[in-house]
This record gives C-alpha cells, structure tokens and sequence, in this order.
C-alpha cells in the first residue's frame, strides 16, 4: 500500500493542478492525505470534488491552521499514514504519468532500499560555472550530488544513484523509517529540512538511500508563501548554522561549514550586484548573527 502526503498552505490553484496528475498516475496512490495549513477553505470543496471521481484513493483532508511549518505537517500527515510506502510531495509539481508506478518499481526491485527521491525535469537554469562554484563549495557534510541529476535524464531503464541527500518534496520512505527516525520540529527547518533528515536517516540505516532518475516530476515554483529576497538569504545562513551544529562532531563537518559560508558570502556578493540592492548581504549578515546565536534542540 503506498501513501501520498501533500502539505499545503494558501495555494488552491498549484494544489489542485499537483493533486489532478496526480490522479492521472499509471500507478494510483491507495490513499492521499492532504494537510492544508490555509488560512481559508478555497481548497477543500475543490479537492474533494475532483476526488470523487476516485473512490479507489482513500482522501484524508485535514485543514488546520495551527499546524506550525512544513515538518510539522508531515509529521501530522504520517500520523494518519497507513501505506507501507510513504511519498511526499510539494503542492506546486506536477508529476509525469507513471511517477507513483516508478517509485514503487524502485523498492520492489531493490529491497534494501529505505528511501529515495524521484528527479526534477526543470530545475532552474544551472549553466557550467554555477555547478563548478557550488561543488567547490558544498564538500564534506554539504556535498549534494543532486545538482548533477536534475533534469539531466531521460527514459525508464536508469540506474538509481546512491545519495544520503534526498529532495524532500519527491521523497517516498519505507513506513518504519518513522519509528526509527523523526523529524526535527523543534529547530525551525524549512529550506534545509529535507537534507537535515535524509542525512539523519543515512546515519541510522547506513548506505541505503537513492535518487531514482526515473521518476520524474516538474515544479514550477509558486511565488506564494515563499521568502522575499533578504529574508531568504537570512533563513539559508540561520539553518545552515542549525544544520552544522547539530553534525559539527562528525567527520568533515567544521572545515567544509567555513569554507561554505565563505562560498554563500560571494553569492549574496554577486546577487546584490545583479538585483542592485544590499538586501542579499543584508539577509546574509543577518543570518549570520541568528545561526551563531540560536539555541540548538
């Protein structure tokens, strides 16, 4: 049985286009479980409509403001799992047809796997030179392999690639991953949630953890609810720190930290020259005093 879970907050229109491929998957999701943070109710009647055309997907809807963040949504979502196989997925993708049918062909075929992420078709514009600088920069425990899989494959007989970084959006887990490994609710993650957890479930299960590049999905990123520039630069420097402080005892951790912020220092450098405005460094700067000074749970 195979669970999808969908957080969602004040996005009705990117929800349902998400939910409607959703229900056009080769392969249907036994059951979907919506946690709505909304502040209104223009999602619920919609979505609950169109799922009635789809009785052979359980629809469990829960619309509760209250529910603080993203992780708190999908620990909330897991709560109410019942599928063996637990697929996330961010409210503003759309997923190509046989998405759900190739993540689950991917821990059919290799039962030791304990979690994977499937591969975004159109990743934002990332030119040679962008790649080099960011792989100089994210070694040690911030070396991501996932800039080099999205959008770059094609076809359905690829290999999985192991990685311990999983894109938490279009990440599926086998259900006793959550007994064993919880989220982190308590330090405030949102854009590092999803490396923050996969590397912890890596630590635990050891070499188990895959990118499957044939599952396939496009996200076309909403402008809704997402930071202001600064104010995004601020929450990358304050969770870095988070981040880096919760791992700075393991291997390779503290030299690659410094050698990162140094890398994010040029960043916000060059985008305050390209957008002509000092809020990046601003962010930056900012995100610098709260990461050094805030309390690690």
């Amino acid at each position: 049985m195979l669970t999808a879970i969908i957080p969602t907050r004040n996005r009705p229109k990117d929800l349902l286009n998400a939910i409607r491929s959703l229900c056009s998957q080769s392969r249907l999701p036994d059951e979907l479980i919506v946690i709505d943070q909304s502040i209104d109710n223009l999602s619920v009647s919609a979505i609950k409509s169109l799922m009635r055309q789809f009785k052979q997907i359980k629809l469990i809807y829960l619309h509760d403001s209250k529910i603080l963040g993203l992780l708190d949504a999908k620990r909330v979502g897991v709560d109410h799992a019942s599928g063996e196989i637990i697929c996330f997925l961010e409210d503003d993708i759309v997923l190509e047809s046989d998405y759900i049918e190739q993540v689950e062909l991917g821990f059919l075929k290799n039962p030791n796997m304990i979690g994977c992420c499937g591969i975004i078709t159109n990743p934002p514009t990332a030119n040679f030179l962008y790649k080099t600088i960011f792989n100089i920069f994210h070694r040690g425990i911030f070396k991501d392999k996932r800039i080099e899989v999205h959008g770059n494959y094609s076809g359905r007989n690829n290999n999985l690639i192991k990685s311990n970084m999983l894109s938490g959006g279009a990440s599926a887990w086998r259900r006793e991953v959550f007994d064993n490994v919880e989220f982190d609710v308590a330090n405030g993650f949102h854009m590092f949630e999803d490396i923050d957890f996969s590397t912890r479930v890596s630590c635990h299960y050891g070499n188990r953890l895959f990118i499957n590049p044939n599952a396939r999905l496009a996200h076309y990123c909403s402008p809704l609810n997402r930071d202001l520039l600064g104010a995004r630069e601020r929450r990358k420097l304050t969770e870095c720190f988070t981040y880096y402080r919760k791992r700075k005892d393991w291997p390779n951790a503290t030299i690659p930290f410094y050698w990162l912020l140094l890398g994010m220092l040029l960043q916000v450098i060059f985008q305050s020259f390209l957008s002509k405005s000092f809020k990046p460094i601003q962010g930056y700067l900012l995100g610098l005093r709260d990461g050094s000074k805030k309390i690690i749970y």
